[in-house]
């Protein structure tokens, strides 16, 4: 019985001089290894945070232009509007500027008599 107290008494102190400390190491290693592992994790996804909020700069940037050019392409769809509405009232003033004059054209010759009147010819 003696034997069996020695051997478990030696069993017990190289369980507590050698396996004891390397379960400790192994833990603190694999507890130093998810460290670095979420700390690896968290600089990725400040990275990719990062780069989003770059596109979206650029996104907005974009829309911002893209919108500014919508607004003035509807400002020269006005001004040409405008532009069409002025030509069409000066053509309809020419026209009844033309039909006045020719009736007034008209009149001269009946004032003068010449309304039966025959253009020369070299014939």
């Amino acid at each position: 019985m003696e034997q069996i107290s020695q051997i478990v008494a030696m069993i017990g102190g190289i369980v507590a001089t050698i396996l004891l400390p390397l379960i400790g190491a192994f833990q603190f290693y694999d507890s130093k290894k998810r460290k670095e592992a979420a700390a690896a994790k968290k600089a990725e996804a400040e990275n990719i945070t990062q780069y989003a909020a770059e596109w979206k700069e650029l996104y907005e940037k974009k829309e911002a232009k893209v919108h500014e050019l919508d607004t003035k392409i509807d400002q020269l769809y006005v001004e040409k509007n405008e532009d069409r509405e002025c030509i069409r009232d000066l053509q309809s003033k020419n026209v009844k500027l033309e039909l006045e004059n020719q009736s007034l054209n008209f009149k001269k010759c009946e004032v003068r008599g010449c309304k039966e009147r025959k253009p020369p010819s070299d014939y």
